[in-house]
């Protein structure tokens, strides 16, 4: 009998073992967020293992940046709902970025294009609310970093490793940005309660 291709899920656990002895130098709280960083892509083993990428460890850093930004969003979210009217129309422009550049002009972006074809595999096989969710971190960091994004692709580089390693970077930066946003407002919101 032929060998069976291991699920998804299984080389989740192969990948995390690569990873034995980084975790083991980590304090016992961050060996504890290690473990729930590598327990996220098994929420989405599906969409994983449709990427077919024979480097695991990049589909399962999809899974962490796309978990992350809906967490992000859900956080800026409840915090809004916290804030008075005059608060929440300043802080929901900080949150939630103003779109700056026109969707129609992403679209023809021949290197967004690139940088999607992709991750097209994983959208598609998202739920239909997550993939819109997918789509707008990808269009939300495109719009941001697209230069620094486009800095380090080059015409003779087809290699959607490079591509993603780029958008995976800029998206932890703009995820890190809407990180220290909510605490400036967390701590604005501290300081007036105390005034």
């Amino acid at each position: 009998m032929g060998r069976s291709i291991p699920s998804f899920r299984m080389l989740i656990d192969l990948e995390r073992l690569e990873w034995i002895n980084f975790r083991k130098e980590l304090s016992k709280k961050d060996k504890q967020i290690f473990d729930k960083l590598f327990s996220i892509p098994k929420l989405y083993c599906h969409a994983l293992s449709s990427l077919s990428n024979p480097i695991t460890i990049e589909p399962i850093i999809i899974s962490i940046l796309f978990n992350n930004f809906k967490s992000i969003k859900q956080i800026g979210r409840d915090l809004l709902n916290k804030c008075t009217k005059s608060e929440f129309d300043i802080n929901e422009e900080i949150i939630f970025d103003p779109i700056t550049t026109m969707q129609s002009e992403i679209i023809f972006d021949e290197q967004y294009n690139k940088i999607i074809s992709c991750l097209k595999r994983f959208s598609e096989s998202l739920s239909a609310d997550d993939e819109i969710v997918f789509m707008n971190m990808i269009s939300d960091c495109y719009r941001s970093y697209r230069n620094s994004i486009h800095s380090n692709m080059n015409e003779k580089s087809q290699s959607c490793i490079l591509k993603n390693m780029s958008l995976f970077m800029a998206n932890i930066l703009y995820q890190q940005k809407k990180i220290e946003l909510i605490k400036d407002i967390l701590i604005k919101q501290d300081h007036n309660n105390e005034s």
